[in-house]
Formats: C-alpha cells, structure tokens, sequence
C-alpha cells in the first residue's frame, strides 16, 4: 500500500513537472509571435512563470499559469509583459500595462 502511494505522488509530481515544461514552451512560442505583432524584441529569448492555482472552466479543474517576460521597443529599455494561461490556452495578454488581447478559454 505504502509503494502505491509512492508511485501515486511520483507520477503526479511528474506530470506537473512536464505539463509545465509544456505550458512554458507555449508561453515562450506566444510571447514571441506577441513581440513579432507588436514589433518589439522579446528579450532573452524566454518567460519566466510567475504564478500557478488552479480553476473550474466549464465544470472541469485546471490549473491557470501567470507568466512574465521582458520585450523593448528600442534594444535599451527594458518593459514588462504578462501572459495568462489555462491548460494550454492563452487567457489574456498584457504588454507594458496595454491588453493586447483577450481569449475566452472553452473547455477542452
């Protein structure tokens, strides 16, 4: 029963851990395509994850990540993007304190 639960908790751990590495490889692809539109340079090439919990869309619980990035406008100041997720769904964008874009999330 003991090694059950171990293989539980392990298994678990470890599809939070490569769901993650998902929803962070996604938030990298939209942070840039966000940065190409925008034409602004997305800065060090990667997002940070600021923030995950969990939430009901639809009836169903998932977890909704915050990540953050930095872009710049000129290649010498750096500005703040945020990126709202769920599951694998873009909830909304922000860059430098302007929506850019906001996407219902419908369950999958």
């Amino acid at each position: 029963m003991e090694m059950l639960l171990v293989i539980v908790i392990v298994g678990s751990a470890t599809w939070l851990w490569l769901d993650t590495a998902r929803a962070r490889d996604l938030a990298r692809q939209l942070a840039r395509r966000l940065c190409d539109e925008s034409k602004v340079q997305l800065l060090d090439q990667t997002v940070a994850l600021r923030r995950t919990w969990p939430v009901r869309v639809g009836g169903r619980l998932m977890l909704e990540r915050g990540f953050s990035f930095e872009f710049s406008e000129d290649g010498a100041h750096r500005l703040h993007g945020q990126l709202t997720m769920v599951g694998v769904r873009l909830r909304h964008a922000v860059l430098d304190g302007e929506r850019i874009g906001r996407v219902i999330v419908q369950p999958q």
